[in-house]
């Protein structure tokens, strides 16, 4: 893969993950471990990956593994 396709795919990664994030409530809370228990709202979640942040990547990378993981069926109950 080239750095140009890569960058492109890190961008098309981004963008779903901040489309799937819009369609929660304003009201969602998520707290991640490096926030020191701090609550982040479904905005500042978006403004993170916005502003590729560490916290952003760390965003959209466990998002991605969750779709992947989804998609291979590893998330369903046998």
């Amino acid at each position: 893969m080239t750095k140009l396709e890569k960058t492109k795919l890190e961008e098309l990664q981004k963008a779903i993950v901040i489309e799937r994030l819009r369609q929660a409530p304003p009201s969602v809370k998520v707290s991640f471990g490096s926030t020191n228990g701090d609550f982040m709202s479904r905005d500042e979640l978006i403004r993170e990956i916005e502003k590729n942040s560490e916290i952003g990547q760390r965003i959209v990378k466990i998002h991605i593994e969750y779709l992947k993981a989804f998609k291979k069926g590893l998330l369903l109950k046998e």
